[in-house]
């Protein structure tokens, strides 16, 4: 059966005495990088609070709307 590229290339480098991949794929000593834990209430709470919260004061360009309603039928304008 025929060896692969990638085979190959991993055979020379080991040949020659250079680092191989597979001496790169070390363990990481019990560590888990991608370990997660649960939010506690205090934190759940307060990301959904300041979800879509935004400054206002900072985008104040001086301006401001009236709104004025059409009188509807039958009442007094």
């Amino acid at each position: 059966m025929s060896m692969s590229k990638a085979k190959k290339a991993r055979q020379k480098l080991a040949q020659q005495g250079r680092m191989t991949p597979d001496a790169l794929r070390g363990s990481w000593q019990g560590i888990n990088p991608a370990g997660r834990r649960t939010p506690t209430l205090q934190e759940k709470q307060t990301k959904l609070n300041k979800k879509h919260r935004r400054n206002h004061a900072s985008y104040s360009d001086g301006s401001f709307c009236i709104y004025k309603r059409q009188p509807r039928r039958g009442e007094a304008a």
